[in-house]
């Protein structure tokens, strides 16, 4: 796999997120403005007359037609496609995809490139590899353009750039710009986009490929569906002579009409707009007569593992639009930001797409980064079963042995007990006296300060403890009462 993962390390990483005062900051502001927009924007599509439950399921129909028939979709989209001029290019991973792209960019002289945001040139490694064969790479969406100067990844795949404060991305641009730092408020936040957008300018003019990503490919047309809130994108797919669209294999949807029932559920799910800011339906190179638009399009479609979840326990994560609600309305996510999880997807999402596209041994604790809410799930526009898919991800560990040792003896001992219901009840009532008697006295109750058999309970906080009885005897003494 392309794109190296730190998913391993995400206790760690975890750690350290949560000791980040500025970080804490900077999510804390966030997530109530992700949750307020989208809350919204269903509001809004109940004000036209839609109903949520009804749209979802039409959107999931969607989605799961074109699994079912993947390879069928994807014949008729390279037809489409080849006929509107476009060229077609296959990727079994994302090595290959950067490999197919640099020398696609050699053979043409290029030494500029601007991107549009694609969350698969993440995966592919793609920047890394434009730079080492002397090609730069200059990402154009604003939140992406900040990360790419801090040399750090998305953290969000609509908002790249939500854990950066004012001050850190005025710092950002001061440097690159080459200007003194100057105070900041949110005021100034039109001012700064800006300064971006004309320094970005030169690079739009100047540049000979443009690489954009796709939110969707439509079979009917051969078409290329990009949906963005900033004119990059359009920049991007018209101004160069080469346009290379990038993206992933499950993007197919079979006919316009499918893509405007989905678009009815998107920018809602996103940023809770009724419509996003730009929708372009990108087909084949210019022709005779046409003002704008590439001379050349080209398609690099990707596999890197999406295949082989077809027919699987996991085959409903292809369904997914990439909206980023699971992670808006997630409280892992917003506890930590989207660094912790080690690669490109973060969030529930990324919990299970990163230990199905890495390797399960590669991402041990991302299943178990979840509290089992089901906001995610509750909230997704084509009716992925999150919470399901992470425990599916948790048992698969366990039949391969990929948990320590000490937890998988204390499933089993647990297993043993809720069979055993005498053993059990006889267990809680040990289990309450002890931590009754484990506790200390003070102001706010009765808590165990410090917890022997299991100290990270209380390594951070205190643990409130209960009467000394366990809920069958206190359920029974109120019944005799």
């Amino acid at each position: 796999m392309s794109g190296a993962s730190q998913a391993m390390h995400f206790k760690a990483r975890a750690g350290d997120k949560l000791a980040d005062r500025i970080l804490q900051g900077a999510l804390k502001k966030a997530q109530p403005l992700f949750t307020a927009k989208r809350r919204k924007g269903m509001a809004s599509l109940a004000a036209d007359g839609l109903d949520f439950a009804a749209m979802r399921a039409a959107a999931q129909a969607i989605r799961q037609r074109v699994l079912d028939d993947l390879d069928v979709w994807l014949e008729i989209f390279e037809a489409r496609a080849v006929a509107a001029g476009a060229e077609v290019l296959w990727a079994r991973d994302g090595a290959e995809a950067a490999r197919l792209i640099v020398e696609l960019a050699q053979r043409e002289g290029v030494r500029t490139v601007t991107k549009s945001k694609s969350m698969l040139s993440e995966e592919a490694g793609l920047n890394a590899a434009l730079t080492a064969a002397g090609i730069r790479p200059v990402e154009t969406d604003l939140g992406e353009y900040i990360v790419q100067l801090a040399q750090e990844p998305p953290s969000h795949i609509i908002a790249p750039a939500v854990h950066k404060t004012i001050a850190q991305v005025e710092a950002l641009f001061a440097e690159a710009h080459g200007r003194p730092q100057l105070a900041r408020t949110s005021a100034d936040i039109p001012k700064m986009a800006d300064e971006a957008r004309q320094v970005l300018r030169r690079d739009f003019l100047a540049a000979d490929m443009g690489i954009s990503g796709a939110n969707f490919l439509i079979a009917e047309t051969g078409s290329a569906a990009l949906v963005t809130n900033e004119g990059n994108g359009r920049m991007v797919t018209t101004l160069p002579r080469l346009h290379v669209v990038l993206t992933g294999i499950e993007k197919i949807v079979p006919t316009l009409e499918d893509f405007a029932t989905l678009m009815r559920l998107l920018p809602r799910s996103a940023t809770g707009q009724d419509i996003s800011n730009y929708v372009s339906l990108l087909t084949g190179s210019r022709r005779d007569g046409d003002l704008d638009g590439p001379q050349k399009t080209v398609f690099v479609l990707v596999d890197n593992g999406r295949a082989g979840l077809l027919g699987g326990a996991f085959e409903p994560m292809l369904r997914c639009i990439r909206c980023g609600a699971c992670m808006n309305h997630c409280p892992v996510y917003f506890a930590l930001g989207g660094h912790a999880y080690g690669w490109v997807y973060p969030g529930p999402m990324g919990s299970v797409l990163t230990p199905l596209y890495t390797g399960l041994e590669n991402a041990l604790d991302l299943p178990h980064a979840s509290t089992g809410c089901n906001q995610c799930g509750s909230v997704c526009p084509v009716g992925i079963p999150l919470p399901d898919l992470l425990h599916g991800l948790r048992e698969a560990q366990n039949a391969r042995g990929l948990r320590p040792p000490g937890e998988r003896l204390t499933m089993r001992l647990w297993g043993w007990l809720a069979r055993h219901p005498r053993s059990y009840r006889l267990l809680i009532r040990l289990a309450a006296r002890y931590l009754h008697w484990l506790g200390d006295d003070d102001a706010a109750g009765r808590r165990i300060r410090i917890f022997g058999l299991a100290p990270a309970w209380t390594a951070g906080r205190d643990l409130p403890v209960g009467p000394g009885r366990s809920f069958f005897e206190q359920y029974a003494a109120r019944k005799r009462d």
